[in-house]
């Protein structure tokens, strides 16, 4: 109620001047308690509603706390798996060179290797050789 409104409620006026019995002064007191009672009852719910309002919006802050907190760690997390990719990175690169420069000593021992296999197929082929003028000059001297 606005305070000019029960002013004149209370002095017995009314909005068309017209003067309040004795059975609606009866009504302004037991009016005074309703709305005494109805201002307890709305500065509660505002109370409420206020205490409501602050606990969702401390609870909104918690939950975006939480939210940095899992995001700082996912940052962490993250930073240090792009620094191992970096190093594997470097070592890939490393025994990619290390590899390059064997293989051309690989190639290399490779064809010593058919060098060598072919010097023991030659090797072969003269023992054979030499066993047969071996067992001739064993029959020419019979």
């Amino acid at each position: 109620m606005s305070k000019d409104y029960r002013n004149s409620f209370q002095s017995g006026e009314r909005g068309d001047s017209t003067p309040v019995s004795n059975n609606s002064q009866e009504r302004e007191t037991s009016g005074n308690v309703s709305a005494d009672a109805i201002q307890e009852a709305a500065r509660k719910a505002f109370t409420s509603t206020s205490l409501y309002l602050q606990s969702e919006l401390e609870s909104s802050v918690s939950d975006l706390q939480l939210l940095e907190k899992l995001n700082d760690a996912s940052i962490t997390k993250y930073e240090g798996l792009s620094r191992q990719a970096q190093d594997m990175l470097v070592h890939a690169y490393k025994i990619k060179q290390t590899y390059n420069e064997m293989e051309t000593q690989m190639s290399e021992v490779t064809a010593l290797v058919e060098s060598i296999d072919s010097l023991e197929q030659v090797a072969d082929e003269l023992d054979r050789y030499s066993q047969q003028l071996e067992a001739k000059f064993q029959r020419l001297l019979k």
